[in-house]
């Protein structure tokens, strides 16, 4: 399998962030033609396959919606062949009202990941999206649309504060980070994904700041410090048997963020429902190389989803 360097992945995945921000697919060039687009049980509750189903299914996006994209950094791993990027859309709301009431139609911003994987010819093999939705989306899907999340003023204002430095070099080449920075953080993201194995929070002490604030992308939660944190996880362990558990990682080109793209099995211990949650999660780095933010997408357990979503 052919190795691609950290300068090649970012160019791969720039061409479907310029397709996203120029709403044309004439930059997408580089999709298999088995390409699949793999649900994420919110926007998009069943999987998208081939080349040119996917482009179907973004130009449907691009003719429905006006937005504003903004690209804030990418990440990628070379021995995974993958590449994510982090990125907002500002104003998004429909190009056809219809006769939806007011709050379905309103202008919101929304923060989503793209991740990428490559085959040996450099071709986009697996399509993983999460993002926040819009207010017509909110509307139809969510039983209660002010317990959701999308971006507010100060969310958006702190992401440009953390917008990757390869997006504002020229060329962006000169702010690749150090291959020893690179692995540094490779290893922090991969010890915050061993918390979510049994939920020792130990485990992230050395990974997250003592005033981290973890934000859930789609369901609103906000918790400050790694104390109330660990209560979290905790709490969540106590209700969760956890049977498999898999993850990919990335670190940004400049060495500032790693993402993780999870998958976990386990069963809730009160109901015995069984779970196959799927998400992303974003670590931001400040200071002392230690993680200030947490920014999360995840999926419903199968106990929630029954009160948080409309049945389709």
């Amino acid at each position: 399998m052919t190795k691609f360097d950290q300068e090649t992945l970012v160019k791969f995945a720039t061409q479907t962030e310029k397709a996203l921000t120029d709403k044309t697919l004439s930059a997408i060039s580089n999709l298999s033609p088995d390409v699949v687009l793999h649900q994420d049980a919110f926007t998009l509750n069943h999987d998208i396959k081939g080349a040119e189903e996917v482009k179907k299914y973004l130009q449907a996006y691009f003719d429905k919606y006006e937005y504003e994209h903004d690209t804030l950094g990418y990440g990628v791993n070379p021995d995974s062949s993958c590449s994510f990027a982090l990125s907002y859309d500002k104003g998004v709301h429909l190009k056809n009202k219809g006769d939806l009431p007011k709050e379905a139609v309103e202008p919101v911003a929304t923060i989503g990941v793209w991740k990428q994987v490559y085959n040996s010819d450099g071709k986009v093999t697996d399509i993983y999206f999460y993002r926040q939705m819009s207010a017509d989306e909110l509307h139809s899907k969510v039983k209660d649309p002010s317990k959701a999340a999308h971006a507010a003023d100060e969310d958006l204002k702190e992401l440009v504060e953390f917008r990757g430095l390869e997006m504002k070099k020229d060329p962006w080449t000169e702010a690749k980070c150090s291959p020893e920075r690179f692995e540094k953080l490779l290893k922090a993201a991969k010890s915050f994904s061993a918390v979510w194995q049994d939920g020792k929070t130990e485990l992230a002490k050395d990974v997250l700041a003592e005033d981290v604030v973890s934000k859930d992308l789609l369901f609103g939660n906000v918790i400050t410090g790694f104390d109330n944190w660990s209560k979290m996880v905790h709490g969540i362990f106590e209700n969760w048997e956890q049977n498999n558990e898999m993850s990919d990682y990335a670190v940004s080109y400049c060495g500032s963020k790693a993402f993780i793209h999870w998958s976990n099995k386990g069963k809730e211990s009160k109901t015995g429902k069984e779970n196959n949650l799927k998400g992303m999660s974003v670590l931001v780095f400040g200071h002392n190389d230690k993680a200030v933010r947490v920014l999360s997408f995840r999926q419903p357990l199968a106990s929630e989803r029954p009160h948080v979503m409309k049945e389709e």
